[in-house]
């Protein structure tokens, strides 16, 4: 199995609200999951981060069980992953004090739980998962926001995305006490690919981009490092994380490659050096050129 995640701050940013995972939590079973997270849980905890690490270690917890091998079943695993979701987002909401009047935290989760040929599909917020077979991409999920702005504006132009206005979140992890997520159930055939983003990066790329970069990458690594450039060039100015997942039928433990990009700040700072050290050369250029324009020229009749 081949999978590659990469994360990128948008340009206003300075600190990362994504998280991602993309382990075995037992013999056969696979979880890929990201999250999108907002403010913070007791003493700086992000989110993001704790919900999925909380997920992933009640999976490990029900196969210790033995859970895995008595629900086998489509109905069984989804009963699973919903009882993951549920206790996930217990925890949050006790400890980011949220209540009826209040919001403290909480995160956007979206999660795929492979086991064998099967593929179920956690959902809650706006992080989205794709489905592409036979070149048609399929969106696995629907986002959870009011006034959600499913445009790309300026996509195919060499012109960065104006920024655009969230939607509002209606359901999110731990910011209520019960969550009633979605759950879908996908019957995995050969060739299928898997991807998972953040809304800062299904913000800037449109479908049929989404479909081509995967359909023509030569890894999932080439994937998403074209369609984490892609977002950068449009100036995505949210947080983006991508997971790609390949080869989801070989039953071996996901090779995961990992993309960091410089975050905002940072890529403002190298672009202000960039510039300075371009104004630097031309001025000594000028000043060479200036010299030469006035010196007196030789002459043979000058003794």
């Amino acid at each position: 199995m081949e999978v590659a995640v990469g994360t990128e701050l948008g340009i206003w940013q300075r600190h990362q609200s994504d998280a991602h995972i993309a382990e075995c939590v037992a013999p056969s079973v696979t979880l890929f999951a990201l999250a999108d997270g907002f403010g913070e849980i007791g003493r700086g905890v992000a989110a993001a981060p704790l919900a999925l690490s909380t997920l992933r270690d009640y999976l490990r917890r029900r196969h210790r069980t033995g859970s895995f091998g008595r629900s086998a079943s489509p109905s069984g695993l989804r009963a699973i992953l919903l009882a993951a979701l549920d206790h996930a987002n217990a925890r949050l909401y006790a400890l980011s004090g949220s209540h009826e009047d209040f919001v403290g935290s909480g995160t956007s989760l979206t999660a795929v739980m492979l086991v064998g040929h099967q593929a179920l599909v956690g959902h809650v917020g706006d992080a989205r998962a794709y489905l592409l077979r036979m070149g048609r991409l399929e969106m696995l999920t629907a986002d959870d926001a009011m006034f959600a702005d499913t445009a790309v504006t300026s996509a195919k132009n060499a012109l960065p995305a104006k920024p655009r206005t969230r939607g509002l979140l209606w359901r999110s992890l731990g910011t209520q006490a019960k969550l009633e997520a979605s759950i879908a159930h996908v019957e995995l055939l050969a060739g299928d690919q898997l991807a998972l983003c953040t809304d800062g990066i299904h913000r800037c790329i449109e479908d049929d981009e989404m479909a081509g970069a995967l359909g023509d990458a030569d890894s999932a690594a080439d994937a998403v490092a074209f369609l984490l450039a892609t977002a950068r060039a449009r100036g995505n100015v949210d947080n983006g994380t991508l997971l790609v997942a390949r080869d989801l039928l070989v039953a071996t433990p996901p090779a995961l490659r990992t993309q960091t990009r410089a975050g905002g700040p940072v890529r403002a700072l190298l672009a202000l050096l960039a510039i300075a050290a371009m104004l630097l050369s031309f001025g000594v250029y000028r000043l060479h050129a200036g010299v030469a324009d006035h010196s007196t020229p030789y002459s043979t009749n000058d003794r």
